[in-house]
């Protein structure tokens, strides 16, 4: 027996007992932690997340605001059997999700909380039969996952305020990025940026702190003649001093007179000596790559990696936006259609009018237009348009 059948208790069918070609039944694998029907709490401090990297660190905010910014500004259609429906009541769902929200906050909310704690939940309101009437997001901090005997979710509980109520898993979407540790949650892209955000955020307390202390490093008066030592009103006198007219901002660059045989020693070191600008961008593009986004587009200089902002820009739709886009309208289909009753219904995303994708259109028509070799109905049908007169 391997190592899998005995970690998850497959059963091996007795040799001879079924033909080639045939498959063996299987048990599902054990993801179990707790009793079957607890609620599994969330497996991280999203408070921490969310006020250490979204709440004070700009490049976290500016990176997560520019992706979900982006994702929202991109049209849902809706399909069916290859049809756009505009007036299709999904189509009007998503546009106008609730009386709270529209649609573009809804979805620009929804990869807010996947981006900060790498979970998002939403919420069907209506009939128990049919589709739903109103989406509702759910505050992931809020939300716990009932395990069920079977390896999968057996519901959703949501906790505010000490209250509780629990949800039916056809009600809640939970879309979750992958989590090697966790078998219910998703892991925030914040959690492996933890650290680069701690530094630069750390980076920033501490120029504060320079330059509220004068510009200068942390030092110490020290007093060579040891015979004569200060008094004790001399030293409550010159601690006054050194704290009202030499400290702060305002007294940056004001000299220090020593009498008494005082002299001044360094304690700390210089931003040039720390090569403050320098870690500091350096965090800056580590959190950046966690979610995606080039560090030009978050304004961190010296980032040369790619040749112009242009560039940068199609890179961030292309291989960030884009994806999790098409991930959400997988999700949203899979989870809204069968409350429609449509098996061929399914959201699309509608690029055609996407500024930063403009250029790449352009050189894709004029390619196929140039295109000698197909006939004037085969490239109007690989440009999508109608070959129907």
């Amino acid at each position: 027996m391997s190592v899998f059948d005995t970690l998850f208790k497959r059963k091996q069918a007795p040799r001879g007992a079924a033909k080639d070609g045939e498959a063996y039944s299987a048990k599902r694998p054990i993801y179990s932690r707790v009793g079957p029907g607890q609620a599994i709490a969330t497996p991280r401090r999203y408070d921490k997340l969310a006020k250490e990297g979204y709440l004070q660190n700009v490049i976290a905010y500016r990176a997560i605001n520019l992706v979900a910014k982006a994702v929202a500004s991109i049209p849902f259609v809706v399909e069916e059997g290859g049809k756009r429906m505009s007036t299709h009541p999904l189509a009007k769902l998503i546009m106008r999700p609730n009386p709270k929200l529209r649609g573009e906050n809804f979805l620009y909310n929804l990869v807010g909380y996947y981006m900060i704690a790498g979970n998002a939940y939403a919420f069907a309101a209506g009939p128990k039969e049919g589709a739903p009437k109103e989406l509702w997001l759910l505050r992931p901090d809020t939300m716990s996952v009932i395990e069920g005997t079977d390896g999968l979710p057996a519901g959703y509980e949501q906790q505010v305020m000490g209250k509780k109520q629990r949800f039916v898993v056809p009600s809640v979407l939970h879309w979750k990025t992958f989590n090697p540790l966790s078998d219910w949650y998703g892991m925030a892209p914040l959690e492996a940026a933890a650290t680069s955000v701690d530094a630069h955020n750390d980076g920033s307390r501490w120029n504060l702190a320079l330059i509220q202390n004068g510009g200068t490093p942390s030092g110490v008066l020290y007093q060579e003649d040891a015979d004569h030592p200060l008094t004790e009103a001399q030293f409550e006198a010159l601690k006054t001093q050194v704290e009202t007219q030499y400290t702060g901002a305002l007294n940056a660059g004001r000299p220090l007179l020593l009498e008494g045989g005082l002299k001044w020693q360094d304690m700390g070191m210089s931003p040039k000596d720390m090569d403050w600008s320098s870690s500091k961008n350096m965090s800056a593009r580590e959190i950046a790559l966690a979610f995606g986004v080039p560090p030009q587009m978050v304004g961190v200089p010296d980032s040369m990696t790619y040749s112009n902002y242009r560039e940068a820009r199609q890179s961030l739709w292309e291989d960030t936006i884009i994806p999790l886009a098409s991930d959400i309208a997988a999700e949203l289909t899979a989870w809204l259609a069968p409350k429609f009753g449509g098996a061929e219904t399914k959201l699309m995303l509608e690029l055609d009018d996407i500024p930063a994708l403009a250029d790449k259109r352009a050189r894709r028509f004029d390619r196929i237009a140039n295109a000698n070799f197909l006939k004037d109905e085969e490239k109007r049908e690989m440009l999508g348009f109608s070959t129907k007169n």
